[in-house]
């Protein structure tokens, strides 16, 4: 499952034009497995950018080995990613990336495109009536998909 989809809150708009040829051609190309109009915003802001694994990291908690995953354990994760990119910018004499959407919606060839799965299922596994389907290109199940980190390296290093 993923908690994708598009903000009741915030629209896309002049601030997020990094983002709104891909969230348009999403929902030109599956338009017909859209949900019913009124169970979501086609005009919010489009959720997520990018993936990472959600389940099966190992951590010690007072001592012991735990299994985590969720996005607590897939978010620092894609931190540690790009502080190492940051890191090899530094070492370059860049200056770090600062704000990533336009960095990502950029290279989105550095990220591996996920094109099967679903959000379509809730908390406890169960699977719920309305959401969203991977596809080809940005979605908002899995947005560009998961890091490629040479490929992400490469462009961090190339701007």
């Amino acid at each position: 499952g993923s908690g994708g989809g598009f903000s009741a809150h915030y629209n896309r708009s002049s601030h997020t034009k990094w983002q709104e040829a891909d969230v348009s051609a999403y929902q030109q190309a599956v338009s017909a497995k859209l949900p019913p109009s009124g169970t979501w915003k086609p005009s919010g802001r489009g959720t997520p950018d990018v993936s990472a694994l959600g389940e099966g990291y190992q951590v010690i908690a007072n001592g012991k080995t735990e299994t985590v995953g969720g996005t607590s354990a897939s978010a620092p994760a894609f931190a540690a990613i790009i502080s190492l990119l940051n890191e090899a910018r530094l070492a370059k004499g860049k200056p770090q990336l600062g704000f990533l959407n336009p960095f990502i919606y950029k290279n989105k060839d550095a990220f591996h495109d996920v094109v099967v799965g679903t959000d379509k299922i809730d908390r406890l596994g169960y699977s719920t009536k309305y959401g969203f389907d991977a596809t080809k290109g940005w979605d908002p199940v899995t947005g560009h998909g998961t890091p490629q980190f040479q490929k992400l390296l490469a462009a961090a290093l190339a701007q």
